[in-house]
C-alpha cells in the first residue's frame, strides 16, 4: 500500500556497499517520471553518478569544501533564508541535536560535527549518486514539481527496497558540481540524492525525527 512505503522511507545516512544496477535505476526514474507538473514543464534533470565518475565529484568538492567550509560564494539557491524564523530555526537545531545525539557526538565537539556533515559529500557511502538540476530562466513554482518528482522517486526506491537521501548541501558547491560533471551554467543545481541499500546496523539509520501533529499543521475553515 501507499502508506506503507510512505512510513517505511526514511533519510538514509548509511550505505552498504551492495551495487545497484542501472536498471533498477532507469526504473526507478521512469516512475517518477510520472509525477506531475505545472503545464507539463517537467523541470528536472537528473545526473546519475556511479563508479569512477562518483568519485571525481567527491574529490572535486571534498578539495572546494577544504577551502570553503561555508560553500561557495554564489550558490543557485539558499539552503536556509538568513536569519531562519521560527518555528523553523527551533525546528532545525532540533533535528541536528536529534541526529548527532544518536551519533555520539558531542555539541561542544566541533570537528566531530564537521567530519560528519562532510559525509554528506560522499553520498554516505551510498553507491549512487544524483544531482538534480533546473533551468535558471524558471521559477519557484517549478521547485514544487522538482519536489513532487523527488518524492515519487524516494517511494519508488523503497518499492524496491532501496533507500534514499535528499541531500540539500550538494546546493552550496554548484560551480565545482558544474565543472566536474560538465553541467551547463544554465542549469541550478537544486540538490543531491543518494541512493543504495540502507545499512541497519548503523545507528545513524534509526534515528526518528519528530513531526507536527495534524492539529497543528491544519488551518480548517468550515468544518
Amino acid at each position: 500500500m501507499l502508506s506503507d512505503l510512505i512510513n517505511n522511507r526514511f533519510s538514509c545516512r548509511a550505505f552498504t556497499d551492495k551495487a545497484v544496477s542501472r536498471d533498477q535505476v532507469e526504473s526507478i526514474i521512469a516512475t517518477a517520471l510520472q509525477s506531475n507538473s505545472g503545464s507539463n514543464l517537467q523541470p528536472w534533470n537528473v545526473y546519475v553518478v556511479t563508479g569512477e565518475s562518483k568519485q571525481r565529484l567527491i574529490q572535486k568538492v571534498g578539495e572546494t569544501a577544504m577551502l570553503n567550509p561555508k560553500g561557495e560564494a554564489n550558490v543557485d539557491i539558499p539552503i536556509y533564508p538568513n536569519p531562519l524564523p521560527e518555528p523553523f530555526k527551533t525546528r532545525r537545531n532540533e533535528c541536528g541535536e536529534t541526529l548527532y545525539k544518536s551519533l555520539g557526538i558531542a555539541r561542544d565537539d566541533k570537528m566531530g560535527r564537521l567530519g560528519w556533515a562532510f559525509k554528506n559529500f560522499e553520498f554516505f557511502g551510498a553507491p549512487v549518486g544524483m544531482i538534480v538540476t533546473m533551468h535558471r530562466g524558471l521559477s519557484e513554482s517549478q521547485l514544487i514539481d522538482i519536489g513532487m518528482f523527488l518524492q515519487l522517486m524516494q517511494l519508488a526506491a523503497t518499492e524496491q527496497g532501496l533507500a534514499t537521501c535528499l541531500q540539500a548541501s550538494w546546493t552550496m558547491f554548484p560551480n565545482a558540481i558544474r565543472e566536474s560533471l560538465e553541467i551547463d551554467h544554465d542549469e541550478m543545481i537544486v540538490c543531491g540524492v543518494s541512493l543504495g541499500y540502507a545499512d541497519l546496523e548503523d545507528a545513524v539509520n534509526s534515528v526518528q525525527q519528530s513531526r507536527v501533529s495534524v492539529d497543528d499543521a491544519l488551518i480548517l475553515k468550515g468544518f
